[in-house]
């Protein structure tokens, strides 16, 4: 799921959080976050110190929050690369031709169109479509 922000304060991934549980219809058991500063605050021998509202976010909707592990390619890839291929897909650049949104709701359109496009696709390994593609129903828990 790709959901543009404009910057990641605690409201705004709170806001977008919310946005794409209820996209979800329904909660996952947890959620994967890089480690920014809005999420962990600190590491202290190496022990994650997470911001104390967004472990009550958390709480409210009955879900854990993780993040990736720095330096450790196999929990943090599956988040940065994420990001690369949306990134790639939707932001303009001279590479890829793309034209340039004119307002942020034609760049939130252009995310829920990538997103429904990505999930329509049968994956490769379960042989089904996106959990919320259209008509499927369920939770992804990544």
């Amino acid at each position: 799921m790709v959901i543009p922000v404009l910057d990641k304060t605690l409201p705004t991934v709170v806001a977008r959080l919310d946005a794409t549980l209820r996209r979800f219809g329904g909660v996952p058991a947890y959620v994967l976050t890089d480690n920014e500063k809005t999420i962990t605050v600190e590491h202290v021998a190496d022990i994650v110190v997470r911001n104390p509202e967004i472990v009550q976010v958390a709480r409210h909707y009955g879900m854990t929050i993780r993040t990736c592990v720095p330096a450790d390619p196999q929990s943090k890839g599956g988040a940065e690369n994420t990001v690369k291929i949306a990134k790639a897909d939707l932001v303009p650049t001279s590479a890829n031709l793309l034209g340039q949104y004119r307002t942020f709701a034609e760049l939130e359109a252009a995310c829920r169109d990538f997103t429904d496009e990505v999930n329509a696709r049968i994956h490769r390994d379960t042989r089904r479509r996106g959990p919320w593609a259209a008509g499927a129903t369920g939770v992804c828990c990544g």
